[in-house]
């Protein structure tokens, strides 16, 4: 997949739906407004859509059981890996359930632990690793998007979901204005854009669909 372009800005969206809505002057849209709906727009396509995949690599210690989440805004972890090993996670409950079951007493030792959960921002280890790993510590999660504070702020979210972040600012624009028909319109629009982008994402890294021909709408 071609690596992501992040190029635009938040006057770019501001422009856009001032525009649709028949507002160039914003005397009813100020830009505030529309950089809050901004800010909403880019967290929920990133709760649909995990766009925003990063890793952080870090240390084990040997017998520290609990590790703090990476400093940077996780949404959620995906996955983790010691030494290139595969972790298994596990809920709170589940994990709870599993040492009660299995390791009441906590006696199993390993070098390498075999489960994982998370709570409070802490990832906790079973078993303890006996063993230190430098940099042998992999995450694989989704970060948040970070907010925008003005018109020239840069986007969090890649270039080719711009047209889905006006949707959605046009769904609130809509709805400030009690347009409650043409809201839902434009919800379904959003949601549909949303689907193709994930549909093609997808596509797109599959050894059968090696090349993926440009959307036109892309380009809307």
């Amino acid at each position: 997949m071609p690596a992501e372009l992040f190029t635009k800005q938040a006057i770019e969206v501001i422009t856009r739906v001032k525009t649709q809505f028949g507002d160039n002057s914003g005397a009813q849209l100020n830009d505030a407004t529309i950089i809050r709906w901004i800010n909403d727009g880019q967290q929920e396509i990133v709760n649909n859509n995990a766009i925003l995949k990063d890793t952080k690599l870090g240390d084990i210690v040997a017998n520290q059981a609990e590790y703090s989440f990476p400093s940077d805004k996780v949404q959620y972890i995906e996955a983790i890996y010691v030494e290139g090993r595969p972790v298994r996670n596990l809920s709170p409950q589940s994990f709870r359930d599993f040492i009660l079951e299995k390791d009441p007493t906590l006696e199993a030792r390993s070098d390498y632990p075999e489960l994982w959960y998370e709570r409070g921002g802490i990832i906790t280890f079973y078993p303890v690793p006996q063993k230190s790993f430098t940099g042998g510590l992999k995450m694989e999660f989704v970060r948040m998007p970070d907010p925008v504070t003005a018109t020239n702020s840069p986007l969090s979210i890649p270039d080719r979901y711009l047209n889905e972040l006006v949707n959605y600012c046009m769904i609130q624009a809509l709805e400030y204005d009690e347009n409650y028909p043409a809201a839902q319109y434009k919800l379904g629009q959003f949601k549909e854009g949303l689907d193709r982008l994930h549909y093609k994402e997808n596509i797109s890294q599959s050894d059968l669909y090696p090349v993926i021909s440009p959307d036109p709408a892309d380009y809307v």
